[in-house]
């Protein structure tokens, strides 16, 4: 199946039969993608009475019961409800069924070598991304301003510090520079995926910048409706396979009353 849709002035054809996973498969008994010393999402049998939910133990049906912390337990969707007072829930969150969007490779670099700078503890040997390296990922692209509504970064192969399937807890993976997310929000993203565990540091004394700039929420003041039509997604991993440049994304989560729930990103080629 084709669709065609309609970005810049343009109308794309959108490849709907070859989908392009960002999401990390979230592996109950082997490896799996965690970050900031949260528990191991786990699958348990359910058991009552005479039934287990256990195909394999001579149960009648299998029946799981999942424990899962979406901020640390693979790829995950937050909305602004994550650093709001206010009880804001992904469930609220309309997000369009068809997203233009764009995969940049960029690279790390040391903070204290940057030239940039971030809102909270940090130190000189940190590894970010800056602002200067996202707007030159895009320089070297020739898309429309349309696509920058969503923004996919994949970590390239200037860091070495970066592996997407990981416990990434307590190795103080790289985030991204207020510089990075003042451009972000100054050329219209609204959806933000990465494949780092958080788009902050792992240890900044509880400040969260990034999110609250991102989100354009001051700590301790309400969100406002922007605010809330906007979305970050961590801990993905976009495939070597996928060039850099415009696609259209398909951003797929349950409707959990929560402020993050397990997500499944999805591109479509154009």
């Amino acid at each position: 199946m084709k669709v065609k849709v309609e970005v810049a002035e343009r109308v794309w054809q959108v490849d709907m039969a070859h989908p392009l996973e960002l999401a990390i498969p979230l592996n109950f008994e082997g490896s799996q993608a965690r970050a900031f010393g949260l528990p191991r999402a786990q699958s348990s049998a359910f058991a009552a009475g005479d039934f287990i939910g256990d195909r394999r133990r001579g149960g009648s049906a299998n029946c799981e019961t999942l424990q899962i912390t979406p901020h640390g337990n693979g790829t995950h969707t937050e909305c602004v409800g994550h650093i709001t007072e206010e009880r804001i829930y992904l469930s609220e969150f309309a997000v369009p069924p068809l997203i233009p969007a764009t995969v940049l490779t960029v690279s790390c670099c040391d903070l204290g070598e940057s030239g940039e700078a971030y809102g909270g503890d940090w130190a000189p040997d940190d590894s970010v991304i800056t602002g200067a390296t996202l707007e030159a990922a895009w320089s070297r692209l020739d898309c429309a301003d349309e696509f920058r509504r969503a923004l996919v970064l994949r970590i390239g192969s200037a860091s070495q510090r970066f592996e997407s399937l990981a416990d990434h807890s307590g190795t103080n993976p790289p985030f991204l520079t207020t510089e990075a997310v003042r451009w972000l929000r100054s050329v219209g993203c609204d959806h933000l995926l990465v494949e780092l565990p958080s788009v902050d540091r792992e240890s900044d004394g509880g400040a969260l910048p990034n999110h609250h700039r991102f989100f354009g929420v001051e700590p301790g003041r309400p969100a406002d409706e922007e605010a809330r039509r906007r979305s970050i997604t961590e801990m993905i991993a976009v495939d070597s396979n996928i060039d850099d440049g415009p696609y259209i994304l398909a951003l797929q989560f349950p409707r959990l009353q929560t402020d993050a729930a397990p997500s499944r990103p999805i591109l479509y080629a154009l």
